[in-house]
């Protein structure tokens, strides 16, 4: 049970990362998650749903999204869905729930997100 808490929290970080070829959080390479196999671009549209869906959606609204292929890297597809919201520490805070989908297979996470002053959400560990 606690692989799968820290696959999800560690899916959950990557959107939050720099799109770099190898996306990695902290010391932790995602080359073998779907996020991992995505290109700059495509990452770049995924941080702009996620935070899109952070700051805009109603708790329990799933919003779709949908990536072209770009490059080697193939089409991928998927959900974010805000689960709860509240604050903690003065800042506003949301629980996410993500799947993505690509060729036939699916990754699914997690994770708390507090909103900083400068607006940027950021990876929180609190328990629920």
């Amino acid at each position: 049970m606690k692989h799968i808490a820290a696959l999800r929290c560690l899916g959950a970080a990557v959107l939050i990362a720099s799109a770099l070829p190898a996306h990695a959080y902290f010391d932790n390479y995602l080359s073998s998650t779907i996020v991992g196999t995505l290109a700059k671009q495509q990452m770049a549209s995924l941080r702009g749903v996620f935070n899109k869906t952070l700051s805009e959606s109603e708790d329990g609204a799933t919003v779709p999204f949908s990536l072209p292929a770009e490059g080697r890297s193939k089409a991928t597809e998927g959900t974010f869905t805000p689960v709860t919201t509240r604050t903690e520490n003065g800042k506003r805070c949301r629980k996410i729930r993500s799947e993505l989908r690509q060729n036939g297979r699916s990754e699914r996470w997690e994770g708390w997100y507090c909103q900083e002053a400068d607006g940027n959400w950021k990876k929180t560990l609190l328990k629920d």
